[in-house]
């Protein structure tokens, strides 16, 4: 065999093996499967080599953060405007059409997704600016620091200060603080339910805090507890290879140096089932709750089939039960009797969305 030839062989017979390695096959009811199929094998293959540089010792891949421009062409008359919000750098939006009014109008105020980890006002200024046009309200989002080098709580102190500080300083943007939309998606819709549960909590001592007017939520992560569910069961390879959700959810609360625990978190061996509390907000988010329409088949999984991972030490358990207690954290747990003060909510979810139920 001659030596074009054998190297012919060798590059195909690593051709196949790659595409083997980083090929991720997505449910047969997705539309444009091939188009999503490319997709992501694509973002297989950068997470392989994100998980090589990780393991040679550099850094962790998702502190890489390109700087993206805000955008230089705007809509005719938008203003925008950088502004310090109870200590963290903000940007408002303001419309030409909300721009002379005499009354007080509505405003949105939108918290950036990623993971806790990514992400930043730039990099959804798109959405702000489009929101803003089509809406006509104002619109406010806060730069709030990242983990792992900045873990809770201080993305969640970040959004509660510039929040609780733009709807004291309403009347310097004429906006009435009484019709405004705390709004925010995936890590962000977790902040910002977050937020309006602190300030639900606040107001119990200062009867003078005011509420958002409603929260509006897109694609959230709402509660860390149970991972097993269907649609995350289901739709996990098509946005959350290798348990990216529990790893971020790991950065986010201190565990950064314990990649490994993201396993554990995936499938729900994280949650100790003897644990009183946790049984009882187990039944928050219990898969018996969902419709039988919207659940994509195979294994409900419930309390009793967890498999308690009694290896982990005693710092970590603490944290991981701080982690679903903890209602700044896991918004979904606080009690009914909280809840019920959320004046009006918005949910959007997607159809293949990992985090839908």
């Amino acid at each position: 065999m001659g030596i074009l030839k054998k190297f012919g062989l060798t590059v195909a017979a690593s051709v196949v093996l790659f595409g083997y390695i980083i090929h991720r096959p997505i449910p047969h009811d997705v539309p444009h499967r091939f188009k999503y199929q490319m997709l992501i094998n694509l973002q297989s293959m950068l997470e392989l080599l994100a998980t090589a540089t990780e393991k040679l010792g550099y850094s962790r891949w998702w502190p890489y953060r390109p700087s993206i421009p805000f955008p230089s062409t705007l809509p005719d008359g938008m203003k925008v405007e950088n502004e310090m919000l109870g200590g963290v750098e903000t940007v408002i939006i303001t419309p030409r059409s909300f721009q002379g009014k005499r009354e007080p109008g509505p405003a949105i105020i939108f918290i950036h997704g990623g993971g806790w980890v990514m992400g930043s006002i730039n990099g959804t200024a798109t959405l702000l600016i489009q929101a803003a046009e089509e809406t006509g309200f104002v619109v406010m989002s806060p730069e709030y620091r990242l983990a792992p080098e900045h873990p809770f709580p201080a993305p969640y102190d970040d959004c509660m200060n510039s929040t609780i500080s733009f709807m004291k300083s309403s009347k310097r943007f004429n906006v009435d603080p009484k019709r405004i939309i705390l709004s925010g998606d995936s890590a962000g819709g977790n902040l910002a339910m977050a937020v309006y549960i602190g300030l639900i909590e606040m107001q119990a001592s200062d009867p003078t805090v005011k509420l958002p007017a409603m929260q509006a939520l897109m694609n959230p992560l709402l509660q860390p507890l149970n991972f097993m569910t269907s649609s995350y069961q289901h739709y996990r390879e098509l946005m959350f290879m290798n348990n990216l959700a529990p790893k971020f959810l790991l950065a986010y609360i201190g565990l950064n140096d314990r990649p490994e625990l993201a396993d554990v978190v995936a499938r729900n061996s994280h949650v100790d089932k003897s644990d009183v509390e946790l049984k009882e907000k187990w039944n928050l988010v219990s898969p018996s709750l969902i419709p039988d329409k919207y659940k994509q088949g195979g294994k409900v999984f419930e309390l009793d089939d967890v498999v308690y991972d009694d290896t982990l030490d005693g710092d970590v358990r603490k944290l991981m039960k701080q982690m679903i207690l903890n209602t700044k954290i896991s918004p979904l747990l606080a009690s009914n009797k909280i809840i019920s003060k959320i004046k009006k909510t918005l949910v959007l979810v997607c159809e293949y969305d990992p985090l839908r139920d």
